[in-house]
Formats: C-alpha cells, structure tokens, sequence
C-alpha cells in the first residue's frame, strides 16, 4: 500500500461527513427520545430514553465479551447497518415494545460507531500520513449545522419526523462509508481476533446494564423497586470482582495510567452533563451550555496542540488534568457554567487525543481492540460517576431530612425551589471535591505523558 497518499478534496470531505455522523450518533437520538416523554411523565413513555442512554455506556462491554477488535472498517459498518434498522423501527412503529427494544438496539451501536471510527481513521493515518485538517474539520462544522437546523424544524411536528432526518443522515454516513478506498476496508480481515471470546466482560457487560439502567431509571422516578434492582447488580459486579482477585486471574490490557486517565475523564464528562440537567433550568442556558461543550470539543481538534505547548515545564496529561480539576469548581457557579462546559470538553476531547494515541501505539493486542478498551474505559468512568453523582444526593438527602423524591420531581417538573436550588449547588460541592481529590492523587501518580505522534 502507498504511504505517504494525498487524498483528493472530495475523498476529505467523505472523511468529515462520516466523522460527523460518528461523533453524533450519541447525541442526536436523544433528542427525539425526549419528545416521546410525554407530559405526564411516566415512566413508560421515557423508557427508550433510558434503554438507549444505558446501551451506549455499555455496549462496548458486549463488544469484549465477542472478542479483540481486528476489522473496525467492517464492524462500524454492521453498527451502522444496525443503528439504520433501529431508526427505522422508531420511526414508524406503533408499538410501544417494539420501539423500547430498537432504543436498546440503537443504543448498542451507537456506542461502539465512534470507536470503530477511530480505528479506521487511525488506521489510514499511520499509512497515509494524513490526519483531519481544515477540509474534514469545516465539513464537520457545515454537516452539524445542518442536520442541527432540519432537526430543529421536524422537530416542530413529531419525534418520528425527528428520527427520520436522523435516518436520514445515518445513511448518508454509510454510503459515503462504502466509498472509502478499498485499503481503509480492510478487506477479508475477521470482525474479531479468534478464540479471543471472553465470558467475564459478557458477565459484566450483564451486571453494569442493570446498574446503569437502575440509576438512570432513579434519576427520574423514585421507585423502591429500583433499588433492589441496583443491590442485585452491584452484588453480582462484587462477585465478578472478587472471583477475578481470587483466581488471580491475568487480565492483559493497557497500562494503568491510561485507564484511569480515560476513567477520569468520563466521570467529569458525565458530571458536567448531571449538573446542567439539574442545576440549569431556562434553555436558554441549557443550549448555551451545550454549544459552549461543542465548541471545546471542536476547537480541541484544532488549537490543542499549540495551547498544550505554551504551559512550558507541565506534560500535556497533567496540564489536561489540572483543568479538568478548574472546569468542575468553574461548572458549579452560575457566572462560570459555560467556562467550566467548554474547558471540560476541550481538555477531554484534548486527553482523549492523547490517549488514542498512546494505546494506538502499545502493543497489546489488535490497535482497534486497544481503542475499544479505552472509550470501554471511559464508559466505565461514566457510570461510577452516575452512582457517586447519586449517593451524594441520598446521602445529603438523610443530612438534611429533605425528601429526594419531592426533590427528583421538582428537577423534572421544572418548577424549581430556592431550597432545591441549594441542595443540587451542594451535591455539585460536594461531587467536585470528589473529583478534585482523586485528580490531585492522579496528578501526583501517573507519569508525565505529551502527547505521542502517529507519523
């Protein structure tokens, strides 16, 4: 295969748009999902809300539990496919089953197209020498804007009509997928390593989905039945825990530090996203907020380098840590919440570059299997973040005697007390001094890591 390969403005352009659609995947079904929550609340017509948003934090574990990533080219494509199917059930179907499973479906691929995306795109740039420039990244832009824009409008009419865009663009991404140059499809590759199968990370992606899914079902109905629900899964992740420590069982995977670097930063990202869903009640601050994280996140792509670099004396793993540490105490005050939303997204989307880097390059395993354990483990960090995120809520909740059920209701009913106000500022104190704890100890542990080039 050549290296060093130029590809023409049209092939960046195709790079961009499928760039697009694997970085928005996760977000844009949520938006329909919300539309069927219907004004009574209830918890059935929230539930593909719930299953989708649980299927992405832990599809991936699924993913293990078949094998060590080889082909991503050609598992994005079945996700895609798959993810295509499910968006057509929501779409049209009638039935309120039917579409509680197409939500998990989706959900499922939803959460590994953006890894496998990342390994064809890593994939190319070690051959090609080529890596996301002005073309795909303006593409990025243009691409958002529009699919933002038609959702915006359908959205005046039906969440159907929402998810048919959504259709829509999805299959606008793997068509122009399909036209990648034959050597980015890694043809006659297996999807995964053979004889690579394990039973433990199918056992946990088991357990972490029915916590994930219990503390979810709890953010927004106080059921007692939950509960039993969340004590069962946190039982069977213990035994699964202690199984492991007692057979001594060897675990090959990445150093330690990149874990508990990715699990970092899924726990500010996930905290950041907690506290504006329940501190921030005009949308106008809610959309704010949320562009002020895209804009980070973009910019990331393109100013982090030379940002990184000006902080002389200071690796770029622990500059990305340190503002990851500011951006939650900046989150917790009204005046400072859109700073605290973009340094977050833009140190995370910093620290995610970094480590796609690294683990691209350690030699364990497949590259793309390396991939899928780091964002694996960043969806771990995700979901310890939910369950610190809430028990500090019941914990504070017994300190003060307030009752977390009148508290939860109010948060979803937007009719918002000063009282409540305070108890949710005070859990964002609290959670921040969590996280700042645990950063400053991983400050303090994990080596000084710049960011390594792939060419």
């Amino acid at each position: 295969m050549e290296s060093g390969i130029k590809l023409t403005t049209i092939e960046k352009i195709q790079q961009g748009i499928v760039f697009t659609v694997a970085k928005l995947i996760q977000i844009l079904p949520l938006m329909a999902l919300t539309m069927i929550y219907t004004t009574n609340q209830s918890a059935e017509s929230y539930m593909p809300y719930i299953l989708f948003y649980t299927a992405v934090k832990t599809g991936l574990l699924l993913i293990n539990g078949f094998g060590h990533v080889q082909n991503t080219f050609g598992l994005m494509q079945l996700s895609l496919i798959m993810s295509l199917a499910a968006l057509l059930v929501l779409s049209l179907s009638p039935w309120e089953y039917l579409t509680d499973v197409a939500a998990f479906l989706l959900g499922l691929s939803a959460s590994v197209i953006l890894p496998t995306y990342e390994g064809v795109y890593y994939h190319e740039r070690v051959v090609w020498k080529w890596f996301l420039q002005g073309v795909e990244i303006l593409t990025l832009f243009v691409t958002s804007a529009v699919i933002l824009t038609l959702i915006a409008i359908a959205s005046h009419f039906s969440y159907r009509s929402v998810f048919a865009i959504i259709t829509g663009f999805v299959l606008v991404g793997l068509v122009t997928m399909m036209q990648f140059k034959p050597f980015a499809k890694q043809v006659g590759e297996p999807l995964f390593v053979p004889h690579t199968q394990s039973l433990r990370n199918l056992e946990l992606f088991t357990w972490t989905t029915v916590m994930v899914f219990g503390l979810r079902y709890l953010r927004f109905f106080d059921q007692s039945f939950v509960w039993t629900i969340i004590l069962v899964a946190a039982v069977g992740l213990v035994t699964l825990v202690s199984r492991v420590l007692i057979w001594r069982s060897k675990v090959p995977g990445l150093p330690s530090w990149t874990v508990v670097s990715a699990m970092l930063n899924g726990a500010y990202e996930t905290f950041l996203m907690l506290y504006i869903f329940l501190a921030v009640h005009g949308q106008t601050v809610m959309i704010s907020a949320y562009v002020a994280y895209g804009l980070g996140m973009m910019l990331a792509q393109i100013v982090r380098r030379p940002l990184q670099r000006s902080f002389r004396g200071m690796s770029n793993l622990k500059l990305q840590l340190l503002f990851f540490g500011l951006g939650a105490w900046l989150t917790i005050w009204p005046n400072t919440l859109l700073l605290g939303a973009f340094v977050i997204s833009f140190f995370g989307s910093a620290n995610s570059i970094l480590l796609n880097h690294d683990v691209y390059l350690t030699e364990v395993s497949t590259p793309a299997h390396r991939l899928v354990v780091k964002y694996r483990s960043t969806y771990l960090g995700s979901i310890l973040m939910q369950l610190v995120f809430i028990g500090g809520m019941m914990g504070l909740s017994v300190m003060r005697d307030a009752n977390l059920a009148q508290i939860m209701w109010q948060i979803n009913d937007a009719t918002i007390s000063p009282a409540t106000s305070q108890f949710v500022w005070l859990v964002g104190v609290a959670t921040a001094l969590v996280l700042t704890i645990l950063t400053a100890w991983a400050y303090w542990r994990l080596p000084d890591v710049d960011e390594r080039s792939l060419q």
